[in-house]
């Protein structure tokens, strides 16, 4: 590679640096203070807006969660939302939400159509956001079509050292 070619692709990779860095940064000032309690708030304001029934288990006030993997639980539950209003045709949502001594699980269940295509529709939708968004913080999400549609969101507790 001649010294010219070699200067572009430093430069090149300079930017994509900067670029990433600059998203990386706008990402974590947004997701400052998303936590669970404020988003099932939202929640239940745009299922009610959208006539779908709404039902709560479990607390939203999470103890031993840190900031960033509750933020990420809430991205995934605004998304999952957001999915059964534009796409379910369901008219109720039912969200379990359980902190655990391993972690936290959310099952979001709703009674609309369900996933006819399981494939591509974890292309879109927001589903691949869901799962690199939870796989980021060694989480995961699970998905059953039967009679609607059920979320099965899980993010592990840090190890805490308790020495």
């Amino acid at each position: 590679m001649n010294p010219e070619m070699a200067k572009k692709e430093i430069k090149d990779i300079r930017q994509t640096a900067r670029t990433a860095l600059k998203e990386v940064r706008e990402m974590v000032s947004e997701m400052r203070g998303a936590k669970l309690s404020d988003e099932i708030i939202r929640v239940k304001q745009i299922l009610k807006a959208a006539e779908i029934e709404f039902k709560l288990e479990g607390t939203t006030e999470l103890q031993d969660t840190p900031l960033l993997v509750e933020t990420v639980l809430s991205m995934c539950l605004k998304e999952a939302v957001t999915n059964i209003v534009k796409h379910s045709g369901a008219d109720c949502c039912n969200i379990v939400i359980e902190e655990l001594q391993t972690g936290v699980t959310i099952t979001v269940q709703d009674n609309g159509v369900g996933l006819s295509h399981r494939s591509e529709y974890i292309k879109g939708n927001g589903l691949q956001g869901m799962k690199e968004r939870l796989e980021f913080v060694n989480g995961s999400l699970d998905i059953k079509s039967t009679d609607g549609t059920t979320l099965y969101i899980r993010v592990p507790n840090a190890i805490k050292n308790n020495g």
